[in-house]
C-alpha cells in the first residue's frame, strides 16, 4: 500500500462530521457548491466560515496520520515548483516541496482526490507523499512561486491577494499552541510511519 492509498481511505466531509467540526447541513451545501464549480471541499468550507484553519489542519494531520510542516520554515524549490502545471497546483492548493529519486513531497491543505495524484504521477513516477500545510502558507508559496494568470484559477478559489478568502495569514504567525500540536502529533505519526512509505526509499 503506497502512502497515498493510505491516506484516501476516509473522505474529509465523512471526517468532519464525525469529528463534530462542521455541521452535516454545512458539509452537504459545500459539497454541493464543489460539484457545480469544482473547488476543494477545504477552501469552501474555510470561505464559510464552517471551520478555522487550525480545526482543519489539526483534523487532516490527526485523521490522515500525515505529518505536518511549516512552509514559512521550509525552503523550496522554485525548479521542481514550475515541473508542475501551475493550475493543477493552485486548483488542487498543492504545493511540490521536494525530489527523493522519482519520488517528490507536496505540502497539501486536505488529501488530493485521485484524479489529482494521477497527474501528479506524470512527473513523479516514483510516488507521491503528502505533507500538511496551512492553507494560508500554501497559497502564499503558489502565489509567490506558481504565479498563474486570472484566466487559469477562478479568483474565488484563491482569493483576491492569493489566500483563503476570510482568513489573514497573520492569524497563523506566531501560534505556540499551533506549533505544540503539530510538534506533538508529527513526533506521534513519524514514529508509526512504515520504512517503506519514507521519502528516499
Amino acid at each position: 500500500m503506497t502512502h497515498y492509498d493510505r491516506l484516501k481511505r476516509k473522505r474529509l466531509g465523512d471526517v468532519l462530521v464525525d469529528e463534530d467540526l462542521v455541521a452535516e447541513d454545512a458539509v452537504i451545501t459545500a459539497l454541493t457548491e464543489q460539484q457545480k464549480t469544482g473547488r476543494l471541499l477545504s477552501d469552501i468550507l474555510l470561505e464559510d466560515r464552517a471551520i478555522d484553519e487550525f480545526a482543519l489542519a489539526r483534523v487532516v494531520v490527526e485523521q490522515y496520520q500525515a505529518p505536518f510542516i511549516d512552509l514559512k520554515r521550509y525552503t523550496l524549490h522554485k525548479d521542481l515548483i514550475e515541473e508542475f502545471p501551475a493550475a493543477l497546483l493552485h486548483n488542487a492548493a498543492i504545493v511540490p516541496m521536494d525530489r527523493f529519486g522519482k519520488q517528490v513531497c507536496f505540502a497539501c491543505q486536505e488529501v488530493p482526490a485521485e484524479d489529482i495524484v494521477e497527474q501528479l504521477k506524470q512527473l513523479a513516477p516514483g510516488g507521491a507523499y503528502f505533507y500538511v500545510a496551512s492553507s494560508v502558507e500554501i497559497r502564499q508559496a503558489l502565489q509567490q512561486y506558481a504565479a498563474v494568470t486570472e484566466a487559469a484559477v477562478p479568483i474565488e478559489a484563491v482569493g483576491s491577494a492569493g489566500q483563503t478568502p476570510a482568513l489573514a495569514a497573520s492569524d497563523l504567525s506566531e501560534d505556540t499552541a499551533w506549533k505544540e500540536l503539530f510538534d506533538s502529533a508529527n513526533e506521534e505519526i513519524l514514529q508509526g510511519l512504515d520504512e517503506d512509505e519514507e521519502p528516499g526509499d
